[in-house]
């Protein structure tokens, strides 16, 4: 007697339901539940399980999942066939992920010439992986030649376009996509993501914009857009639009994060160190805590700025501006309060000396012949206390004798 498969048991209606267990000789009365789990233990443990074993070209694309291209990569050299472009295509994908990119190229070039199409897009991503992103797009265009209206390899070819510079074409590869899937408008956020990424500012916030009128509610379209605002000097409705996101998740860091730039832009230091505070609070990135502490530099909040550069250089030791600004920190001197003033004593003024004058040089006279007779008669000591005048003393007239009389 044959067993039903277990799907058979589970989509089974009632009266088929009871027709299986009395075919199997199990009691069919009960609620349907209860007989329904009895039918399923019988068959359960009645039926047998077939052992399968995986193919070759099965175990070489589980090797190139689980990260063995080298081991894959063997294995589809084994199955390859001059008619077969499928052992091609692994065999390429397993040399891209050993990172043989010429190999992995001329690989796919086989297997699109054997009329695969979709080895042009395997082509296009080993020749972007290369650098080379001018060819990938042309593998995207073979492709497209084939498929025009496949979205996949639209969008593939607009990333190969802006990686490599060429963020007009990638815009307009863009608009074709969207002429084609009209439905699908979340794509302008993609869009926007391209023309932000090419400077083209004011309209990337006018595809941010469509993007919003078809999910109001998607938080990376409105972050985008205060972005793009706030690049274009708009700083007014960039405010604007991340307050629009904290309204709805009021822990969003990165909204908080460019809300506080956006502030510091306006000239509100103190709403910008605010925000990027909490913004540091939710997550704690190097990028958030460099403007914290940048914004604490600013408003001369020198300890704070300190202890937010070294929580910089604790995430991101090798840091060049939170190391080259710790050091000028460090090495700039704290700026000193100024102490009380005493009652001092007022200061005696300098006096200035005088410069000294040359003295005119009297004409020694000669001293009299008597003063020089008495120096002698004196001693060294008294002839030092006379001083010589200039003018000769007169002889003193002799008195004369009184005569007396007899």
């Amino acid at each position: 007697m044959s067993l039903p498969s277990l799907a058979e048991v589970e989509h089974a209606d009632w009266a088929t339901l009871e027709r299986i267990a009395a075919r199997l000789g199990l009691n069919p009365k009960g609620r349907s539940g209860v007989v329904r789990m009895r039918v399923l233990d019988h068959v359960r443990h009645r039926v047998r399980l077939e052992s399968w074993r995986p193919g070759v070209q099965q175990q070489a694309a589980l090797l190139t999942r689980l990260g063995h291209p080298d081991s894959a990569a063997r294995l589809w050299e084994s199955t390859i066939q001059l008619d077969e472009p499928a052992p091609w295509v692994g065999l390429g994908r397993a040399q891209l992920g050993a990172g043989e990119l010429i190999e992995a190229t001329k690989a796919f070039d086989r297997a699109a010439q054997m009329g695969d199409a979709s080895a042009n897009l395997h082509r296009a991503e080993s020749l972007a992986a290369s650098g080379n992103y001018e060819e990938a797009a042309r593998a995207c265009d073979a492709y497209l030649t084939a498929r025009p209206r496949d979205l996949r390899a639209m969008l593939l070819k607009a990333g190969f376009l802006a990686h490599g510079g060429w963020t007009d074409e990638a815009a307009t590869v863009m608009r074709d996509a969207f002429e084609t899937h009209p439905n699908l408008r979340e794509l302008w956020r993609g869009l926007g993501t391209l023309l932000l990424k090419g400077n083209r500012v004011e309209a990337a916030a006018e595809a941010y914009r469509e993007a919003l009128r078809a999910d109001a509610k998607d938080e990376a379209s409105w972050i985008n857009r205060g972005s793009a605002l706030l690049l274009g000097g708009r700083t007014r409705e960039a405010i604007g639009a991340f307050r629009e996101v904290l309204e709805a998740n009021p822990r969003q860091a990165i909204a908080l994060n460019d809300l506080g730039v956006a502030y510091l832009r306006d000239g509100q230091a103190k709403s910008a160190a605010i925000n990027l505070e909490r913004a540091a609070k939710h997550m704690e990135t190097p990028q958030i805590l460099l403007n914290v502490a940048k914004v604490q530099e600013a408003t001369h909040q020198r300890s704070a700025a300190l202890e937010s550069y070294s929580r910089i250089l604790a995430l991101k030791p090798r840091d060049a501006d939170a190391v080259a600004a710790r050091k000028r920190l460090q090495l700039s001197k704290a700026p000193r309060r100024p102490a009380p003033r005493k009652a001092r004593r007022p200061l005696k003024k300098r006096r200035v000396p005088r410069k000294k004058t040359a003295k005119p040089t009297r004409r020694k006279s000669r001293p009299h012949p008597r003063a020089a007779r008495k120096s002698r008669r004196r001693g060294p000591r008294e002839a030092r206390r006379t001083r010589p005048t200039s003018k000769p003393r007169t002889r003193p007239k002799p008195k004369r004798a009184r005569s007396r009389s007899r």
